[in-house]
């Protein structure tokens, strides 16, 4: 099967590339099967360096032009042009420059774009239930705004991830969530054994806070977990399975 892109239409197209690449069309195999672009969870890296060319082949960007970080549940962010040492550790990437494109990773965490066509300024993040509460599209947004992005002019686009149907936690995370966030209606859904999070929800309120438009935020992505044929899911399949790379750059 071919390479087949999630898009959102809320980030401008104009001047700006982005995707959230779906599972088919690479050369991984078994649980892995076929297009994983991720090396943590023991692929052999040459195929994932295929994997990887294949999809900036079809996208339409250079592979050398991909700015990656090893992302760990936080909410440190990196300008593409600072320094960045070899074990570096950001789960949040921005960039003026068109050229460069950042990736975020993700296998039911929230991969998120962001792009704001005025300032020409782009970003992305990895978002678990961590990184969510402790704020990590926020301090991409402010990132952004450092390089003249207006947050009332920021797009935003949460990738393919677990959906509320299927993100089932324990108590102390919907304690976790409710002290960072306050009572937000549709945060906890009640599920037949324990409550559900819905992080779409999360992430829009921690948007919103930011001073992103309300109207500027796609937060209706496919879950994940739903869809094996689809999308690799942690929940799912474990370390077995694949990993998803979201990608934004400009042109």
């Amino acid at each position: 099967m071919a390479i087949r892109l999630h898009r959102s239409p809320v980030l401008p197209s104009e001047g700006f590339l982005h995707g959230f690449p779906e599972r088919t069309g690479g050369v991984s195999t078994g649980p892995r099967a076929s297009l994983n672009l991720g090396v943590s969870w023991g692929d052999d890296r040459a195929v994932v360096e295929a994997n990887r060319r294949r999809l900036a082949e079809h996208a339409g960007f250079e592979l050398d032009a991909l700015q990656i970080a090893r992302h760990v549940h936080g909410t440190d962010v990196w300008a593409v042009g600072e320094p960045l040492a070899a074990d570096a550790q950001f789960d949040g990437l921005v960039c003026d420059r068109a050229g460069a494109v950042l990736a975020a990773f993700a296998a039911d965490c929230i991969p998120i774009l962001f792009a704001e066509p005025d300032a020409r300024v782009c970003g992305a993040a990895h978002a678990g239930w961590r990184g969510t509460v402790a704020g990590i599209a926020r301090n991409v947004v402010a990132r952004m705004a450092a390089l003249g992005a207006r947050p009332d002019r920021i797009c935003v686009a949460l990738g393919p991830s677990i959906g509320p149907c299927c993100f089932e936690v324990g108590p102390e995370v919907v304690a976790a969530f409710r002290d960072a966030l306050g009572d937000v209606p549709g945060l906890v859904v009640a599920g037949p054994r324990r409550d559900h999070i819905d992080l779409r929800v999360a992430t829009r309120s921690v948007l919103e806070r930011a001073g992103v438009a309300p109207e500027h935020i796609d937060t209706a992505p496919p879950c994940t977990r739903c869809e094996p044929e689809r999308f690799f899911s942690y929940r799912r399949d474990g370390k077995d399975g694949g990993i998803h790379m979201a990608y934004i750059g400009m042109v």
